[in-house]
């Protein structure tokens, strides 16, 4: 073991099982039990979890702490699986996952076809490439099988990247100049930063699938009416990327042509979000709602009608670029009233050391152990999307995985996977970077157990004011 960590003995464990089973094709149905030991020094303990992550919930299982011998190699994890088979003792496979040759000092490394070719470790060829040398052998060392490829290790620490700002004007936004999407693309971005309206979240998204738009500024969940379900669709079906979150105070304002009354007031335009909203505020003064296609055309049709009485709830952006007075501000019935947004762009924009206009580090605002810092309000998320068989458990394990590692998951949705009936997707929010390597070790332990998994993208999030 590198480290005696709860998070390093469970993976370690779990690449010893998943290689001994890669080697000797064993179905877990056919082990009569396993039993596991550490070394004195670890604290870390429990390594059958590791089994139990893999579902292999029928087999006996047995953890124990070996006895601290004098001159013992330390910070070991073994494994001893009883497996009933048939199968003769010579092809029966072995394995040394890391650091062999402090296990086996014994070894004389003899030629993988010789007596010793049914134990495996990734630094075979090595050893036998360094005896080779030794010895002043001229003859190239014999190359391994593939069954002696080096299992997976842990990526290596994200180099320090000076931060990239990524050009993503014009933002594709839903709906027209004045809605709450371009009032949060101005409020994260500067207010003259270029728009493209679109009438659809799937116009919108289709603007930068098709190059018409560098990025698209998406709702995609709102503090008091709950998550946009097509956005979700819409994520698994194009391949976008986010680069950054913005989170919107919502600030509904009555709004009227120059001259009307709050008095006077008898009908209401709006999105239906916006009427649901304010449905108190409305109640309260017996107006009759009226919907709209969103809140900025519910302030055109108001500045471009003669009708008396008639007013709108939007932005007071929407009031400004229509002409109109605001008659009342803050007139939702929740004052704590927020819309997530999520900034989206092409997989080849988004990246390590990439980030948005605005969300640049400050000057002398380093990332910790070689990652590039991103500022935030709240910590670096990342989302994913994942599938699992339709077995009992599988959904526990995957979640399982943040637990033992301490990640906050924020959010988790589920939507059915279209392809197959009463199967469901899962998104995922959790706190956490994927350049981290915990997180990292994390998303290898879940796809281990899913049967889906793509990860949108860790990005941080900035709150309006």
């Amino acid at each position: 073991m590198d480290e005696d960590t709860l998070d390093a003995v469970l993976d370690a464990t779990q690449d010893l099982l998943d290689r001994l089973r890669e080697l000797n094709g064993f179905d877990p149905d056919d082990l009569a039990s396993i039993i596991f030991t550490t070394t004195a020094d670890l604290r870390s303990t429990f390594p059958a979890r590791a089994a139990r992550r893999l579902g292999w919930t029928q087999v006996p299982m047995m953890c124990a702490h070996e006895i601290d011998a004098p001159s013992a190699v330390m910070r070991c994890v073994r494994v001893l699986i009883h497996w009933n088979t048939d199968t003769p003792n010579g092809q029966v496979r072995h394995a040394y996952l890391r650091n062999s040759r402090l296990l086996r000092p014994d070894w004389a490394i003899p030629p993988l076809g010789g007596a010793a070719g049914h134990i495996t470790a990734p630094e075979r060829p090595e050893l036998e490439a360094q005896q080779a040398v030794t010895d002043g052998s001229v003859s190239p060392p014999v190359a391994p099988p593939a069954e002696f490829a080096a299992v997976q290790q842990a990526p290596p620490a994200v180099a320090a990247v000076a931060p990239q700002v990524v050009e993503i004007a014009p933002i594709a936004i839903l709906g027209e100049l004045g809605t709450y999407s371009h009032e949060a693309a101005c409020g994260a971005f500067g207010a003259d930063t270029a728009v493209a309206p679109s009438g659809t979240f799937r116009h919108a998204f289709d603007a930068v699938h098709d190059g018409r738009a560098r990025a698209a500024l998406i709702p995609v969940e709102n503090s008091t009416a709950g998550s946009i379900h097509e956005v979700y669709d819409l994520l698994l079906g194009r391949d976008l990327r986010i680069l950054a979150e913005v989170v919107l105070p919502v600030h509904h304002a009555l709004m009227a042509r120059p001259g009307t009354t709050l008095a006077e007031v008898r009908t209401v335009l709006s999105h239906p979000q916006g009427l649901s909203q304010c449905g108190g505020w409305i109640a309260k003064h017996g107006w009759a709602p009226r919907a709209a296609a969103d809140t900025a055309s519910a302030a055109r049709l108001v500045a471009a009608s003669d009708e008396p009485g008639v007013a709108a709830i939007g932005s007071r952006l929407a009031a400004d670029l229509n002409g109109l007075t605001v008659l009342a501000r803050d007139i939702q019935d929740v004052s704590e009233n927020f819309t997530r947004f999520l900034l989206l762009v092409p997989p080849h924009t988004a990246g390590p050391g990439r980030v948005a206009p605005g969300f640049a580090p400050a000057p002398g605002q380093g990332g910790a152990a070689g990652i590039p810092a991103r500022p935030s309000d709240r910590p670096i998320k990342t989302s994913i999307i994942f599938a699992t068989r339709h077995v009992a458990g599988d959904l526990y394990g995957c979640l399982a995985e943040f637990a033992v590692r301490e990640l906050n998951l924020t959010k988790i949705e589920s939507r059915p996977d279209r392809r197959t009936p009463w199967h469901y997707l899962f998104y995922l929010d959790f706190e956490g970077d994927v350049a981290d390597q915990k997180v990292a070790q994390t998303l290898r332990s879940v796809e281990r157990h899913a049967s889906f998994l793509r990860v949108l993208g860790s990005y941080p999030s900035r709150l309006l004011t």
